[in-house]
C-alpha cells in the first residue's frame, strides 16, 4: 500500500508559481500536474528512439483495427507496451536509477496553452518569473516541498523525451504529435520535509 501511495504522487503534485502585477501586487497560482524526473543527457537519445518507435507501432496497430472493439483492444495493447517501455527506459531499481536518472531535474507538460477556455495562468507567470515551488502530498502525513527554477523547453531532446513519455501511454495521433507540447523543466534547488514529524515541519533536507 505504501508503494501504491508513493507511486500515485507522480500525478498529484501542486505546481506553484507567482509573479508581480503592474500595480505591484503578487499574483499566486497553483495547479495539479503530472511531474517526474528526466534521464541524464547521455541516456536521452536511446529512450527517445524507443519511444518514437513505439508511437509509430501504435499508429500501425490502430490503422489495422477495424471496428470499435478492435480499436479498443489495440489501444489497450498500445498502453501495455508503453508501460513496459517506460519500465525499461525510465523506472528503475535504486542502483540503476542513480546511474541513469537526473534527480536534479523534473518535468511536466503545458497541456493547456492552446486551449481557448484555459486561464493559462502558469504559462503566463513562468514567462515572467522562473522561480517555482512543487508540493508533494501523500495522505495522511507525507509531504515534501521543492523549490527551484523553471525553464520552458519547446524543442530538443528534453522536449522530445517528455512528450514521448506522455504519449507512450496516452496515444496521440501522428498528425498531432508533430506539434509538441511545451515542457516545463524544473531544476530542484531546495527540498523541505513538510510532514508533521518532530524533526519535520519545513526542515530543509537537501
Amino acid at each position: 500500500m505504501n508503494r501504491f501511495f508513493l507511486d500515485s504522487t507522480r500525478h498529484n503534485p501542486a505546481f506553484c508559481t507567482a509573479n508581480r502585477r503592474p500595480d505591484g501586487s503578487i499574483y499566486v497560482n497553483a495547479k495539479i500536474v503530472g511531474m517526474g524526473y528526466v534521464l541524464k543527457r547521455e541516456y536521452l537519445s536511446a529512450a527517445i528512439e524507443a519511444l518514437e518507435l513505439h508511437m509509430r507501432s501504435g499508429d500501425e496497430m490502430l490503422r489495422r483495427a477495424g471496428n470499435a472493439e478492435e480499436k479498443a483492444s489495440a489501444m489497450r495493447e498500445y498502453q501495455r507496451e508503453g508501460l513496459t517501455l517506460l519500465s525499461s527506459h525510465l523506472y528503475f531499481e535504486a542502483e540503476e536509477a542513480e546511474r541513469r536518472v537526473d534527480f536534479t531535474r523534473m518535468s511536466t507538460l503545458e497541456l493547456a496553452r492552446d486551449l481557448p477556455h484555459s486561464s493559462k495562468h502558469t504559462w503566463q507567470i513562468v514567462k515572467e518569473n522562473r522561480s517555482a515551488c512543487v508540493l508533494y502530498y501523500r495522505p495522511p502525513s507525507v509531504s515534501f516541498e521543492l523549490h527551484g527554477t523553471v525553464e520552458i523547453v519547446e524543442k530538443g531532446d528534453y522536449c522530445d523525451f517528455v512528450n514521448g513519455v506522455h504519449n507512450a501511454f496516452h496515444y496521440v495521433p501522428d498528425e498531432q504529435r508533430r506539434t509538441k507540447w511545451p515542457v516545463y523543466l524544473f531544476t530542484v534547488e531546495e527540498v523541505y520535509d513538510n510532514g508533521p514529524g518532530r524533526d519535520s515541519f519545513g526542515k530543509r533536507i537537501a
